[in-house]
């Protein structure tokens, strides 16, 4: 009923291959601008490209940095390969809610709102949530947009609950999250409306999270763990898909997007309760409300589209030991969000047929997951998942013990 775009996988991107320039690529003009300064000492030979077809991105690609760059004809090559996309033929649905969640960072805040307050206009709206602050900091960087941005503060602390207080307070018919370390494409909101145009019966739209830079170890390690770059196909998300894009399907993380980058009819998040509130970041699972609200959402009959050409920058990872931490954190996350689907009856039998593909999808070298790691892949990050995902099978229900104390102590 809802066949798959295609099934291609993004660039390859190692630590062993060295840092690339990160930009992007105008192929009817040939114009490329890269994002950040590279370090003279670094010599990339390679960059990472965002090629954009008439503003629309159209996919990513790594390509041999030239003297003369000679982006151009390479450009216009891969504009005739570029996936289909019923999006770009209609006009944007609309008006939007976008959503900022953030605490206690006021300078990521401060050079990334402008971005969006200049996107936004008068039609949608934009609305900070201040989670759990510890100072007015936040507050004094909203102010000085006026009442271009709404603030409110969320008091307990959790990435759930804060998009939950942003999802209570938007007052348009879509509601679209992200990171306060993001810088969205000038096409960002026009594309997430024109694929809620094209495809009515979806209820939640998932955007393409790419890195802003690709210098240092840690950036690239992060993308040979994973990372967030895929193909670049508009693809359709329903039970009925025939065929499945996985064995895994509908329990498949990032094949559905990441919590950074998503919007969802309102009425539809509201009707399944939000975020759940024992998952994200702030809470002992530390991730998976994204997967989980992904997973529920297709459970219950609805359709989700993963649209790459709705994108965004995301600040990266630089240091070892911001990335050991962050893998961490993904596999406790996952683990978490794993936990509470074998503990409902509507989930358990599902999750448990596919149990055994996913434990080699996790733990075998060979699978989709792990294949295109080099085989200098730190085993420290291996571990670092491995342990995050220990971790998480039990932080579930321990963060629903908490979140329940919370609400006791909410409700007087």
């Amino acid at each position: 009923m809802y066949p798959t775009a295609c099934d291609g996988r993004g660039p390859t991107l190692t630590a062993d291959q060295g840092p690339l320039v990160v930009g992007t690529l105008d192929v009817e003009t040939g114009r490329f601008d890269q994002r950040e300064a590279t370090e003279p000492s670094q010599r990339p030979t390679r960059a990472f490209i965002l090629l954009r077809s008439n503003g629309w991105p159209i996919g990513v690609d790594v390509l041999p940095l030239t003297g003369d760059r000679g982006f151009e004809e390479i450009g216009r090559q891969l504009v005739a390969e570029s996936a289909p996309s019923p999006a770009r033929a209609v006009a944007p649905a609309g008006p939007i809610s976008v959503v900022v969640c953030t605490r206690n960072r006021a300078a990521l805040l401060r050079r990334n709102l402008p971005h969006l307050v200049g996107m936004v206009g008068a039609q949608n709206e934009l609305i900070v949530v201040d989670n759990a602050p510890r100072d007015d900091s936040t507050a004094a960087v909203v102010a000085d947009f006026g009442d271009r941005v709404r603030h409110i503060v969320e008091p307990t602390p959790g990435l759930a609950r804060a998009r939950n207080c942003g999802l209570d307070a938007a007052a348009h018919p879509y509601v679209l999250f992200t990171d306060d370390d993001i810088e969205p494409e000038p096409s960002w909101l026009d594309v997430i409306g024109a694929t809620f145009a094209a495809h009515p019966g979806a209820v939640c739209v998932s955007g393409a999270v790419l890195p802003m830079s690709l210098s240092t170890p840690a950036e690239l390690r992060f993308q040979e763990f994973g990372g967030y770059v895929a193909d670049f196909c508009e693809t359709a998300y329903h039970l009925t898909m025939n065929p499945s894009p996985s064995e895994l399907f509908p329990f498949q993380p990032r094949l559905l997007g990441t919590g950074a980058n998503m919007a969802f009819r309102a009425e539809a998040l509201r009707s399944i309760g939000g975020f759940d509130t024992a998952l994200g970041a702030g809470t002992a699972a530390r991730g998976g409300e994204d997967i989980d609200v992904a997973v529920r959402l297709l459970m219950g009959g609805h359709l989700i589209v993963r649209q790459p050409a709705a994108v965004v920058w995301h600040a990266s990872l630089t240091t070892d030991e911001e990335l050991l931490a962050q893998i961490e954190a993904y596999g406790c996350g996952l683990a978490a969000a794993f936990a509470k689907f074998l503990s409902q009856r509507s989930t358990m039998g599902a999750v448990l047929r596919r149990l055994p593909v996913g434990v080699r999808t996790a733990l075998s070298d060979n699978s989709a997951k792990n294949n295109r790691r080099s085989h200098s892949y730190p085993a420290e990050l291996r571990r670092a998942e491995l342990r995050g995902m220990g971790m998480g099978l039990f932080a579930y229900h321990k963060s629903r013990r908490h979140q329940r104390e919370i609400e006791k102590v909410r409700n007087g």
